[in-house]
């Protein structure tokens, strides 16, 4: 599902990019770097975790998927926290910066029920502002990306859930492939000719 994700990703990222080409509209910018950063950390965890199945989980390889891991949360993290400064920026709204979640030290564990909380009130965050925007707009792609970044938002926290208990992995994926695709139509919708 990581490698469906990083393919959903870079899709994205591309689409993102022709429409600040189009538009010159800095989010759209901002996009594109926040999704080339979750499709580089998605492939790195993803490989990783390949890389470990395919040595049939030898100890002496599990190291790699931790590595992965922790290279996919900074990516995570740099990419929303992208996002949150842009939110903040376009907002002007200086209460706003105190929601900004300085980077804690890093430790290598999978699925770390910490990271995925600084990763899950990040996309909370962008959730309230997308919501904002769409309650004052009204307009269907505003929903799309509302509705993609609440899903993605759900997905951390079924991620968080799964550190307790492993029947929420196959839930998070699905959240975070869904969040995916609907930016995806919404950038579609954008970049389509008038």
């Amino acid at each position: 599902m990581e490698i469906i994700a990083f393919v959903i990703a870079v899709a994205v990222a591309y689409q993102a990019l022709k429409g600040y080409r189009l538009s010159k509209e800095r989010t759209l910018l901002y996009l594109n770097f926040s999704f080339i950063l979750l499709g580089a950390g998605l492939l790195i965890d993803s490989l990783s975790n390949v890389f470990v199945l395919m040595g049939g989980f030898h100890r002496g390889l599990l190291f790699l998927s931790a590595i992965g891991y922790t290279i996919n949360f900074i990516a995570q993290f740099l990419a929303f926290g992208i996002l949150v400064v842009a939110y903040i920026h376009q907002t002007r709204s200086v209460s706003s910066q105190a929601t900004l979640v300085v980077l804690p030290a890093v430790t290598f564990f999978e699925h770390n029920a910490l990271a995925e909380l600084i990763l899950m009130f990040l996309l909370i965050f962008i959730s309230a502002q997308t919501g904002i925007n769409y309650g004052v707009t009204k307009a269907k792609n505003a929903l799309l990306v509302f509705a993609a970044f609440a899903s993605l938002a759900v997905s951390h926290f079924f991620f968080l859930l799964f550190t307790f208990a492993p029947i929420f992995f196959p839930f998070a994926h699905i959240a975070q492939l869904f969040g995916f695709l609907l930016l995806l139509a919404m950038l579609l919708r954008v970049n389509q000719p008038q």
